[in-house]
């Protein structure tokens, strides 16, 4: 690797690092003005380790790490910060014991006790519906917090109807039904699980379906008929999991073309799988919906499964490689020929797409996400926040700021009836040159401008992953 990749990598490594500090304070250092129109609370959510192992938390999997939920509350201009962990039996019990006795998906605990606890931890994103606010993970069932004061209330299993092991950190919400339908993988028959949970927290699906392999399936997407399920290509083996492997030895990318599984959403139905032309992975689909008999997906893929594994296992410690490189592609499901076409947008990387959650399952014309530098950049994304025009339109995108690197952008509505790019794009930002960590405000039509506002938060958060806004307009 060149010096500016490695220097690249550093900077990924150091912001990624945990600042165990639960937070509860008001946002004092704002840069320009917080929209008065902005009423209600951006949660997010990402691994922040509060018991770091004996060898210290660069040996971590990019993938590990406690719950802390982050609130950032706004009404009437102003805002403020809350912070706390989720705390599951795993987090309870290191805390009991003073040490980091929960074990990684790389590294083992540093001792063993008994009995042994399950490796809960809901670090990856954080939902608000149906009057609840669930922390999520994909090895474990949603875990409940309190929306206002982010207590801990525990696991909750689609009241009684769970038919896994766990369910994934990406639901759904039909912007127009309400319903959230959410999935579920493990790496045995049967392989998927799907629910649906009703407007008034009803849960009024529960099904599962074999897949042809067993893959990671980080996330799924929706349309207004249809759920889709993407097979990457890369192969979940649980043996050595069952061994005291890790969790990159129980992935393997394998040479096979991406296979989609689309079902209605109506109970009771099948599965049909569609091959892709090429091989891939993807952790995160766009957005879908239907139009004249067809499905269009657009979603961040990644063309070597086998590199993004390796570049995960070594992200904390520096040694993310070339493997975090996810580039836009649109899929092109053919419901009555049974075929997929694939479509690649732009060399330039991307990850974490977002849209107006408004549109979830139905056509949308703006898509937001963060991406590499022009050029390609030192490392795969994360450098700005680009807006998206799925009719053709020329992209724009946030400046690159030196030591500056997003999260993932997460769009806001200026009202219920507000046009679709008619808001606000809200970001984490975090600072490597001053080991800071900002949320700004971007004007959903014009991203390139300065932001709106820019909030600096007394507490550094680490980088993370997901977040999702819930109005309380």
């Amino acid at each position: 690797m060149n010096d500016a990749v490695l220097a690249a990598n550093e900077q990924f490594a150091e912001i990624s690092l945990p600042n165990p500090v639960e937070a509860d304070a008001a946002i004092t250092r704002v840069e320009g003005e917080i929209p008065q129109e902005l009423t209600g609370t951006l949660y997010r959510n990402g691994p922040n380790q509060k018991i770091s192992p004996k060898v210290g938390p660069r040996a971590l999997h990019f993938f590990d790490g406690d719950a802390l939920i982050q609130a950032i509350r706004f009404e009437d201009g102003k805002a403020h910060h809350l912070g706390r962990y989720a705390r599951t039996a795993a987090f309870e019990r290191n805390l009991a014991e003073g040490e980091y006795v929960q074990a990684g998906l790389r590294i083992p605990a540093d001792r063993v006790v008994e009995p042994p606890i399950p490796s809960h931890s809901p670090n990856t994103n954080i939902v608000s519906h149906a009057g609840r606010l669930f922390a999520l993970a994909e090895n474990m069932p949603p875990f409940e917090m309190d929306p206002e004061t982010l207590a801990s209330k525990g696991l909750w299993e689609y009241d009684g109807k769970m038919l896994g092991m766990s369910t994934t950190a990406h639901p759904k919400i039909d912007g127009r039904t309400g319903q959230m339908w959410i999935h579920g993988y493990q790496p045995m028959s049967p392989h998927i699980q799907l629910y649906c949970v009703e407007p008034d927290g009803r849960v009024s699906l529960a099904e599962a379906h074999d897949a042809p392999w067993a893959s990671m399936m980080h996330d799924f997407a929706i349309t207004e008929n249809h759920v889709i399920f993407p097979l990457g290509s890369m192969e979940f083996d649980l043996a050595p999991l069952l061994t005291g492997g890790t969790f990159t030895q129980a992935l393997s990318g394998v040479d096979r073309p991406m296979t989609f599984g689309i079902r209605s959403r109506e109970a009771g139905s099948e599965i049909r799988w569609f091959e892709a032309p090429s091989a891939g992975y993807m952790f995160h689909p766009a957005n879908a919906y239907e139009e004249d008999g067809k499905i269009f997906m657009d979603a961040c893929t990644y063309e070597n499964p086998q590199s993004l594994i390796d570049s995960l296992d070594g992200a904390r410690d520096g040694k993310v490689g070339s493997g975090l490189d996810a580039n836009p592609y649109l899929y092109e499901f053919d419901l009555e020929a049974g075929t997929c076409k694939e479509t690649k947008f732009s060399d330039s990387t991307a990850e974490f797409p977002r849209i107006d959650p408004r549109l979830i399952g139905h056509k949308n014309r703006w898509g937001y996400a963060s991406t590499a530098e022009p050029a390609g950049g030192a490392l795969g994304f994360s450098r700005r926040i680009t807006k998206y025009d799925r009719q053709g339109g020329s992209s724009t995108h946030t400046k690159v700021v030196d030591g500056q690197w997003t999260g993932e952008p997460v769009f806001v509505p200026r009202s219920k009836e507000a046009a679709e790019d008619d808001g606000f794009v809200l970001v984490a930002t975090h600072d490597a040159n001053k080991a800071e960590t900002a949320v700004e405000i971007l004007d959903a039509r014009g991203i390139d401008a300065e932001p709106l506002a820019r909030l600096h938060l007394d507490t550094r958060i680490p980088f993370g992953f997901h977040g999702n806004w819930a109005s309380s307009a």
